[in-house]
């Protein structure tokens, strides 16, 4: 996608993160160390984990996004290069149906959903690092993951650790006091 901004233009690519189930190996640390010099920064889209498997399941995993920085970062000579890696945080979710179809959902939605259905429980996935909750509808039973504090919060804290840079996808799609912790 060519984008032109002022006198530059610049283009950008997307690939998927590199070889950790549920995906094949599209990317990797040999990928990123031809790529570095030509490339400003590359966005670690660690989220979306859920269309690679067909269920109910955290959007960003922490422990897959980690698997994923780590396997870039393997490579000896890309270790002083890895400031031109930021780890991608979702600040949307998914609502997941009986029937395995998912919605994604904005801040505004969650919080409808917050207030209509009134769970009484949220279940902390700590290898996944992310919140969920499960209401019902006629339709049956919903299972919903979405960003919270403490798990956007444990990201930047890896991404302080592993001296790498975030990318937020999307700014606005979140809840306001997400941006308290930046």
């Amino acid at each position: 996608t060519k984008i032109m901004t002022s006198t530059k233009q610049w283009y950008q690519r997307r690939v998927r993160a590199p070889g950790v189930q549920p995906f094949p190996e599209l990317f990797d640390k040999h990928d990123f160390k031809i790529l570095q010099p030509y490339v400003d920064r590359f966005v670690m889209m660690t989220y979306d984990h859920h269309h690679g498997t067909g269920r109910p399941g955290p959007v960003g995993p922490m422990d897959w996004g980690l698997r994923n920085i780590l396997l870039i970062m393997e490579h000896e000579d890309n270790d002083k290069y890895r400031y031109k890696l930021l780890y991608g945080l979702n600040f949307y979710g998914a609502d997941f149906r009986g029937d395995g179809q998912f919605e994604p959902i904005l801040g505004g939605r969650y919080i409808e959903l917050l207030r209509s259905s009134k769970p009484n429980q949220f279940i902390w996935h700590l290898k996944a690092s992310e919140h969920s909750f499960e209401y019902r509808e006629p339709s049956g039973i919903h299972k919903v993951f979405y960003p919270s504090l403490r798990s956007l919060q444990k990201r930047i804290e890896a991404a302080e650790k592993f001296k790498i840079g975030l990318a937020i996808w999307e700014i606005g799609q979140g809840l306001d006091y997400f941006y308290d912790l930046f």
